[in-house]
């Protein structure tokens, strides 16, 4: 038995192109009401949490901000190869107060 193609070919049934989904536009509406009510609270939520929390929530939010580094594997070898150290430097980008780092 030859199977029946039922997918929608454009210009077929749905919503005209461009037109708001009715229940996402509801749920938005509800979010941001829900956020509204947060604001008022929220600065005051924040001052009252732990230092651990505020490292968190700092570390969870930087995702939305910052792009994320690719995380590398390097392989050092053995142990008894010659290598003995490896050394990184912290480098701060910018200034303090006008001053250059190490002046």
């Amino acid at each position: 038995m030859e199977k029946k193609d039922t997918r929608f070919k454009p210009g077929e049934g749905g919503r005209p192109k461009g037109s708001p989904n009715k229940v996402t536009k509801e749920i938005k509406e509800r979010i941001e009401w829900v956020l509204g009510l947060l604001d008022e609270s929220l600065e005051a939520d924040l001052k009252a949490l732990k230092s651990s929390e505020k490292v968190k929530l700092w570390l969870d939010l930087q995702e939305f901000v910052r792009p994320k580094l690719q995380r590398m594997n390097f392989d050092m070898g053995q142990p008894n190869d010659g290598l003995s150290k490896i050394t990184f430097e912290v480098v701060r980008c910018g200034t303090n107060g006008g001053e250059q780092q190490g002046d």
